[in-house]
């Protein structure tokens, strides 16, 4: 069997051959990936990305991996002529929201392809602003210029691209027969969107050091909340930083620390204009400001997997306070690890975690809900520990590799064996 694996960024093996920079780190391609190889009857893999720093296809052989780079120049024509080239048995394409997605399904039996989802670009679109002043949803011409000018965007921009994407997305389901998803959401939203295609849950390998786990409480900092991502407006940290003053009365220690470089400032002067051009960045830095808690909102900057498991493993609880997810590898990478977590209901995050069994979640939209999840947890941490278990031994399961891998391989058959 020989599969074309489409995927939406480069590897980060095959950048490093071509002597490109990274653009993500695929860690859980290379995961998978392993997993197959060991399995009976192995696939031959083809793995294939568009990037537009090559010129000409570029197609090399790495550990019994094909990998190809399409030049994004080459459009759809280069797409045909390398599935041509190759004749795979089946495609695996991976995200729905782009436009090489749609070419896979026009240039290739979608009898034979099978669509994984990532996430959902056009209901990701449509919350971007949950929680923010309507002002952000207003054109602003001359900021939005400046913006692209200068590789940024303004939320508008964002709720906007992400909701264009999420049109196409729709086109990509309507064309899908065989889809891949995991969780109840992506599943309703699949039978609604995908009316035509058989849907197959099938899990995610995470990042291999947080299998091993590690969360103790001894080596916690008590009331500090780790949050792995805010550079969004999608992933809510606004609604972070609102429950603060909240949670601070009755633990006068919290704090908040977040993955990711700060607010932009370069001293007073410029500070109004920078948080005017740097719109949710500089909004979150007022807001903190306004509420009296930035000196208890801390950035890591970015880190690698060792890095981020380490700021985890210092924090007495996880927080996921995203407006929509389908299914975020950062609840995932915490559960691992065994510690508390704290995530909102919304999207496909109920799928994961079982409320008061495997940890809490809350209404990020109902005031207050996010602080009384917190402050339930910092209250009782035998159950928080408890929790944090039962969080773990689900993770397990549910991101088990060889598992994982096994499935992928019986439904690739299964699809093979009905045409």
């Amino acid at each position: 069997m020989k599969l074309f694996w489409m995927l939406n960024f480069l590897p980060p093996e095959l950048s490093k051959t071509l002597g490109l920079p990274p653009q993500a780190s695929g860690s859980w391609v290379q995961a998978l990936r392993e997993e197959l190889a060991v399995l009976p009857g192995a696939p031959e893999l083809v793995l294939c990305s568009y990037t537009p720093q090559v010129r000409a296809p570029q197609r090399r052989v790495l550990s019994g991996t094909a990998y190809l780079a399409l030049s994004a120049a080459g459009g759809k024509q280069a797409l045909a002529r390398a599935l041509a080239e190759e004749r795979p048995d089946l495609v695996l394409l991976f995200g729905t929201e782009s436009e090489h997605a749609l070419w896979v399904l026009q240039c290739f039996d979608p009898a034979r392809i099978l669509v994984y989802i990532q996430g959902l670009a056009g209901p990701c679109g449509q919350h971007m602003a949950d929680g923010l002043p309507p002002r952000f949803l207003h054109r602003q011409p001359f900021k939005e210029a400046l913006a692209g000018r200068t590789g940024g965007a303004t939320v508008r921009q964002l709720a906007a691209r992400l909701t264009a994407r999420g049109e196409r997305e729709k086109q990509v389901l309507a064309l899908a027969r065989h889809v891949l998803g995991r969780t109840g959401w992506d599943k309703a939203y699949c039978e609604q969107h995908a009316p035509a295609a058989q849907y197959y849950p099938l899990g995610e390998i995470l990042r291999q050091p947080f299998y091993a786990g590690g969360w103790r409480r001894r080596g916690c900092i008590p009331h500090r909340i780790f949050v792995s991502q805010g550079n969004l407006p999608l992933k809510g940290l606004h609604r972070a930083i609102e429950a603060l003053p909240a949670l601070l009365r009755d633990f006068p220690d919290a704090a908040l620390f977040v993955a990711g470089w700060p607010p932009p400032d370069k001293g007073p002067l410029l500070r109004p204009a920078m948080r005017w051009l740097a719109e949710y960045p500089g909004y979150l830095a007022a807001l903190a400001g306004r509420l009296g808690v930035a000196d208890r909102v801390h950035y890591t900057g970015v880190l690698d997997a060792d890095a981020m498991r380490q700021e985890f493993l210092k924090s007495e609880t996880y927080l996921l306070c995203s407006s929509i997810e389908n299914s975020p590898n950062s609840l995932g990478e915490a559960m691992l690890l065994g510690m508390p977590c704290a995530a909102g209901a919304v999207g496909g995050v109920p799928s994961l975690l079982t409320h008061g069994a495997e940890g809490v979640l809350f209404d990020p939209q109902a005031p207050g809900a996010l602080a009384a999840a917190l402050a339930g947890l910092w209250s009782d941490p035998a159950r928080a520990d408890a929790l944090g278990a039962a969080a773990r031994s689900r993770a397990l399961a549910d991101h088990n590799g060889p598992a994982i891998a096994a499935q992928l391989l019986a439904i690739c058959r299964q699809v093979l064996a009905g045409l």
